[in-house]
């Protein structure tokens, strides 16, 4: 078998096969034609002096694909020189020859399968098989075999067993058909298939590391091609609707160039750890050029805002012909391309959201916020504990991914669950990856397990510590409370079954927070923590400090739950003297709006006033918000941050409150004007009411439905002021499916309004 020397080379030489191969795709798509290529099998006239010859291999991909659960995969519709198979399974071919062939005794007939660059035996990247003419396996399921199924004269159908542990990937396939007594070679025949074999992780076979016993799960998580990523701010986020479209005909080729790119080793391919570890490092461009390039300030002039995605495939496919990273993306777009590449690939896997999610620089399992003397919070050049590293965090929410494994690295019972996460937080290895790390070790706080436990455990179940400048401390602040309860406040992913058209319905969802921790405030939870931070010199510098302030005021923020968008809202503080004595109390509210990771954009108001509160007396400070005042500083994602500040003038007693939220926005309802029928128009409308007293400008609509049309944009005109918008098309279904059609609204003043329809396409017949 011939070798590509330079493994560069060889990334160029796919990455060009791939790009070519998609522009010719894309090509009849534009010009609406199928392709309709047949393969002509020559029937060279022959005496019985010629040497045997194979004349051609039938791979059988259709059928093959359907028992190996692969049949949804459009390549194999658009190419018919592309297999889509799972590993650990087996599959036909028949090969025709030119002549009367006897495999047992005067023919020998070899089939090679290779991978990668340089195909290798002893590293399980190319096998060689040698058709005996037995007719039964005997050979272990971690190895190549083939047996006879069928034989006739000129022509004999094989099955041929895939390990269960091979290479996950792209495979070529070669065939030597030589007479058994030759020494010389002279009757030797090779032939090199063109057949592209995609081999993927199975997760049906029980011998394989990603086995999944239950079948509603290997739906959901493997087969699933549209779903929700949840976004927003506790108890208020919303389910966005994403096209994942794992069986697009560009998404696979995407996926191996992926591969290539992120240098996982091709004896490798097939390691369920090293994989999604090497996904969650490609999928990001902060290292290797990767897919996607991050911004979270709002300047998208260069490239495309993350919420004008609605789902993988155009990402993908910009990615496979730009050898570019595509600008620009967010943790939510990171995650869902991620889930993307997963299930293309086999790996079961899904969509995380975790609503206040800490962001723990120094490993202490502690979001630390500082304070002045006064109770002013330090924001700028503030000089504490870990002045060169960056400041604690808690976003209103982040993104990451599940994706399901057995551990054998680590002891029985951490297999299951594990994380994975793109977004380019924090270095792992020297280098912007992170996970798998497994539930059931960030449950028990079991930091020292690969890969990356403390980060996430900190993410989902870290405690706030307020500190204040204090002369007499050791570090020079004293620890005035912590708050158990408002990191992780909620893990959701998408429940089992349909996606639903609200963003805000709850049936469609599912909350796995205890997956990842005990109940809040519980033994459990407190155990899993302080098994954690023994482990960490941080972390047991903070949880070893009580709290030295004297607590006889007790406060109280409203939360704000659901403010629709153009309505106003107030904020209101309670305080309650619990003590014998009077006491001043000093208050301090603001509202800013914020971006999702916690960084604040613009202050919108603010108000303060002094309190005198005689024993069990209570209080209360209101701020009110307008509309006016609010929606000129909003940034996307439209959240706003509450802040409460409290100071007892006698016992030097600081609090601080705050809150989060989101303004909601409407959802797009989508409706079907026709019936859905095979060859027929399907008419759709798409509509909402706009909320605002602004008219929306440079409006645009994208569509997307796997199966039925691949992303499309349409401008839109200006929607006015409370008025309603509505845009209708017409859809051309091509075969019978079930899908769902997905759409995303963007203007200047108002973004990302989603919605989706289910759509069951039927025959003319039915």
């Amino acid at each position: 078998m011939a070798f590509i020397d330079n493994v560069s080379d060889w990334f160029e030489s796919l990455a060009d096969r791939f790009r070519r191969e998609n522009d010719e795709l894309r090509r009849e798509d534009r010009e609406n034609e199928l392709i309709n290529e047949t393969n002509e099998i020559a029937n060279d006239a022959t005496d019985a002096s010629q040497p045997a010859k194979i004349l051609s291999v039938d791979f059988k991909a259709k059928e093959n694909a359907a028992n190996h659960h692969c049949e949804k995969y459009e390549l194999l519709e658009r190419r018919k020189d592309v297999s889509v198979l799972r590993r650990g399974g087996t599959f036909l071919i028949t090969v025709t020859f030119n002549k009367t062939v006897d495999l047992k005794k005067q023919h020998q007939l070899k089939i090679y399968m290779s991978f990668g660059p340089r195909p290798n035996t002893q590293n399980g990247t190319q096998a060689v098989m040698t058709v005996s003419g037995k007719m039964m396996f005997d050979k272990n399921h971690e190895i190549w075999d083939v047996r006879v199924d069928e034989k006739s004269p000129t022509s004999a159908t094989l099955e041929i067993q895939i390990p269960t542990e091979a290479p996950v990937g792209l495979w070529s396939t070669a065939f030597e058909l030589a007479d058994r007594g030759d020494k010389d070679g002279a009757s030797r025949h090779l032939m090199r298939s063109e057949q592209m074999t995609y081999i993927l992780f199975n997760p049906w076979n029980k011998r394989d590391y990603t086995y999944m016993a239950e079948e509603p799960k290997r739906e959901e998580y493997i087969l699933n091609d549209v779903g929700k990523v949840w976004i927003g701010s506790y108890p208020t986020a919303r389910g966005r609707h994403w096209v994942f479209g794992q069986f697009d005909d560009a998404v696979l080729p995407a996926c191996i160039l992926l591969m290539e790119k992120a240098k996982v080793s091709p004896e490798n391919r097939g390691d369920p750890i090293r994989v999604p570890r090497a996904i969650s490092r490609i999928v990001n461009s902060n290292d290797d050029n990767g897919v996607i390039m991050g911004r979270w300030d709002g300047n998208y002039e260069d490239g495309s805002p993350p919420t004008k995605w609605t789902g993988s495939i155009a990402i993908l496919e910009q990615y496979v012909s730009t050898q570019k990273p595509v600008r620009y993306g967010q943790c939510w777009v990171f995650a869902a391309v991620v889930n993307t590449v997963c299930r293309a690939i086999g790996l079961p896997a899904r969509v995380v959201t975790n609503l206040n999610s800490a962001h723990d620089t120094n490993g202490s399992l502690t979001i630390d916020e500082y304070f002045d003397k006064d109770g002013e919070e330090y924001r700028y050049n503030f000089t504490g504990p870990n002045p060169e590293g960056e400041r604690d965090s808690i976003w209103n929410f982040h993104v990451w991914n599940d994706v399901w494994m057995a551990r054998p690295d680590l002891p029985d019972g951490y297999g299951g669950w594990q994380v994975i996460d793109a977004t380019p937080q924090e270095t792992s290895d020297g280098v912007y990856q992170c996970g798998p790390a497994s539930h059931e070790a960030i449950r028990q706080g079991q930091m020292h397990f690969k890969y990356d436990v403390p980060f996430v455990l900190a993410e989902v179940n870290a405690d706030v510590v307020h500190w204040q400048v204090d002369d007499g401390a050791p570090d020079g602040f004293k620890k005035l409370s912590s708050n158990q309860f408002h990191v992780g406040k909620q893990v959701l992913t998408k429940a089992i079954g349909d996606v639903e058209s609200g963003g805000f319905n709850k049936n469609d969802r599912e909350d796995i927070t205890q997956e990842y921790k005990p109940n809040e405030g519980s033994r459990a939870e407190r155990l899993t923590l302080y098994t954690a931070a023994r482990r960490s010199r941080a972390a047991r510098h903070a949880f070893r400090l009580p709290s030295e302030a004297i607590e006889d005021v007790e406060f109280n923020i409203k939360d704000v739950e659901r403010v629709p968008i153009g309505e106003d809202f107030s904020i209101t503080v309670t305080m309650k003297n619990v003590g014998d004595a009077n006491r001043t109390v000093t208050s301090l509210l603001t509202a800013s709006s914020t971006y999702y990771t916690g960084a604040k954009a613009y202050p919108i108001t603010r108000a303060e006033g002094e309190f005198v509160l005689k024993p069990n007396e209570t209080k209360t400070l209101s701020l009110p918000v307008k509309y006016k005042d609010y929606f000129p500083l909003l940034v996307e994602h439209a959240m706003i941050k509450l802040v409460a500040i409290c100071n007892v003038k006698e016992t030097s007693f600081s609090w601080v409150g705050e809150d989060k939220f989101q303004v909601i926005k409407p959802d797009m309802i989508i409706e079907l004007t026709t019936e859905a029928v095979v060859d027929q128009p399907l008419g759709v409308r798409f509509s909402f009411s706009n909320p605002l007293s602004n008219s929306l400008t440079k409006c645009s609509l994208v569509v997307d439905a796997p199966g039925l049309v691949r992303p499309k944009t349409i401008p839109l005109s200006n929607v006015p002021s409370k008025a309603k918008m509505v845009h209708e098309m017409k859809l051309y279904p091509k075969k019978e499916t079930n899908c769902t059609i997905v759409a995303t609204f963007n203007s200047i003043e108002l973004r990302d309004l989603t919605g989706c329809v289910n759509v069951t396409i039927l025959s003319t017949e039915g």
